[in-house]
């Protein structure tokens, strides 16, 4: 069991770190500083990490599980990992691509056995939408430098996600222009120059053919093409409920041959344990579709894992209240209550 101490001291630092991340809830929207990159950056220290290796096989039985990963550089040669548990951050897009029917698309996963139907039934009823972004970098800022951001309305009900918001990078001259829903989509298929060249157009309908140059750098998205990604972040869809995002975060058991009833364990065995638990910005109910909401949900599956093969922390006994403590001979008997005490011979 010593393999799990480091475990157990990552998870004190989780808890200190979840405290810190709350507190920080109540703040404003923000852009974090020098980006999104320093953190992964910081959170990957120290950890092994296999580049260029896609996951091909997630095989679970009660002795432990088996991943059998790709090497994407090496003639795509196969390695299996062996290990205790394993813990997804396979987004909802990827996993919607692994319980299709048919499905031979690529960097398709496939779980060994099949995931439970209440899981499946989850991934499937939850949204999982897609958000591009355009970054137009600029020699000079032509937009009034003290304003956050600014809009455009596109002139159809289909064009309406089009471009629809323009974020001021401070103090840079820098846009990061917002595509959303069908424009999005139709946008994946088309080129760099020819997105570019739509973004040049909106703004000079916004302040003017003159005041407009061309950028000298771009990085356009495509995360529903991407096949590690398959959109961006999740949503509550038609017929779907917060209550799926609790199913898709619970751990599952591997199959015991009792009927599965559903995610609280009614029909399962008590003495098996889990073996696939779940994290990333799909599971965690209160905080979807935000990067401190992935944090959050792998700190919880920290601690869940804790406590489950280590044993929860103890908890201090509550002390007793000093209003209502008393002390008796051995013959006394003492009436605590709401009324006044009254002890007797």
């Amino acid at each position: 069991m010593n393999r799990f101490v480091p475990l157990r001291q990552s998870c004190n630092d989780a808890i200190i770190m979840q405290e810190h991340i709350t507190l920080l809830l109540t703040a404003l929207h923000c852009i974090i500083l020098n980006g999104y990159s320093c953190v992964p950056i910081a959170l990957s220290r120290d950890l092994d990490i296999r580049l260029n290796t896609a996951v091909k096989k997630i095989r679970y039985w009660d002795g432990g599980v088996e991943v059998t990963a790709e090497n994407l550089k090496t003639n795509n040669s196969q390695v299996i990992h062996k290990a205790d548990i394993v813990l997804s951050t396979l987004t909802l897009g990827v996993l919607k691509i692994a319980i299709a029917k048919e499905s031979n698309q690529l960097n398709t996963v496939q779980f060994d056995p099949p995931l439970p139907q209440w899981k499946q039934t989850a991934i499937e009823r939850l949204g999982f939408g897609n958000l591009n972004k355009v970054v137009l970098c600029f020699d000079k800022i032509f937009w009034e430098p003290d304003i956050n951001l600014f809009g455009h309305v596109g002139s159809t009900t289909a064009s309406r996600g089009e471009l629809f918001l323009f974020w001021n990078i401070y103090q840079l001259p820098v846009l990061l222009a917002l595509v959303a829903g069908q424009s999005a989509f139709i946008m994946e298929n088309v080129s760099d120059d020819v997105i570019v060249g739509r973004c040049i157009a909106v703004l000079k309908g916004i302040f003017g053919d003159k005041m407009v140059p061309q950028p000298k750098e771009t990085v356009v998205t495509r995360w529903r093409a991407d096949p590690y990604a398959r959109g961006s972040y999740s949503y509550v869809s038609v017929g779907s409920s917060g209550t799926d995002y609790d199913l898709l975060a619970s751990p599952v058991k591997p199959h015991s041959g009792k009927d599965e009833k559903n995610a609280e364990g009614e029909n399962e065995d008590d003495s098996i344990l889990p073996r696939l638990f779940f994290a990333g910005e799909h599971t965690i109910r209160n905080y979807p579709a935000t990067v401190h909401g992935a944090l959050l949900s792998g700190l919880r599956e920290a601690g869940r894992i804790a406590d489950y093969f280590i044993g929860k922390i103890p908890q201090e006994p509550e002390k007793p209240d000093s209003a209502t403590t008393a002390t008796a001979d051995d013959d006394d008997v003492i009436f605590l209550d709401n009324e006044p005490t009254s002890s007797s011979k």
